[in-house]
């Protein structure tokens, strides 16, 4: 009987010596909002728009991960379900194949984000859930106007944004994506010019 109550005290000043070390480590990042249902997209591809790769987003865990080497990567993840583990791995995996230039690109746009302030970063945040919530047949118009948008200076791009025509081809929140996207997260790989 005495050595159950010693087992089971050696367990317990374990697991409060453990919670006690956690306290000195920085928190662990917030689980990341569930995605909204995605659009059912027919495999043979019907309208025949070109597949695009996936825009990053700045609100994703992940994207901090990528700067981890892959123990911590590998440590950091553990502590999420199994399957964001494995969206996780499948990401780190593509990210691993890309070109030094490419990943450069890619964390250099994230630093581009990060330096904004939080309200900004709210707005792009709110702006990239829209955008990734349109249609299907929308968004592809939409992403060829945020690319051109992306490489147009301020000026040109406000004069854009202002012409009539250019704006009957949008929505509302549309418009608004494509007045707040460009300015504060410009498309990956494009620069303005100023």
């Amino acid at each position: 009987m005495n050595r159950a109550i010693q087992v089971v005290g050696v367990v317990w000043l374990s697991a409060v010596a453990a919670i006690c070390a956690d306290q000195t480590k920085p928190p662990k990042p917030p689980p990341p909002p569930k995605p909204p249902p995605a659009a059912k997209v027919p495999a043979n591809n019907p309208g025949g728009a070109p597949k695009r790769p996936p825009l990053p987003n700045p609100d994703n865990p992940i994207d901090r991960l990528l700067r981890m080497s892959p123990e911590q990567r590998e440590r950091a993840i553990e502590k999420f379900p199994p399957q964001q583990q494995a969206n996780f791995r499948k990401r780190f995996e593509n990210f691993d194949k890309q070109t030094e230039a490419q990943k450069q690109r890619q964390l250099q746009h994230l630093d581009e984000f990060w330096s904004l302030p939080p309200d900004k970063q709210k707005l792009v945040r709110d702006q990239m859930n829209a955008f990734k919530a349109l249609p299907q047949d929308r968004l592809t118009i939409v992403i060829q106007a945020y690319v051109m948008l992306s490489r147009m200076s301020p000026d040109d791009r406000s004069d854009r944004l202002a012409r009539p025509q250019f704006r009957s081809r949008f929505t509302p929140g549309e418009l608004q994506i494509l007045s707040v996207l460009p300015q504060y997260y410009p498309a990956p790989g494009t620069r303005p010019n100023q």
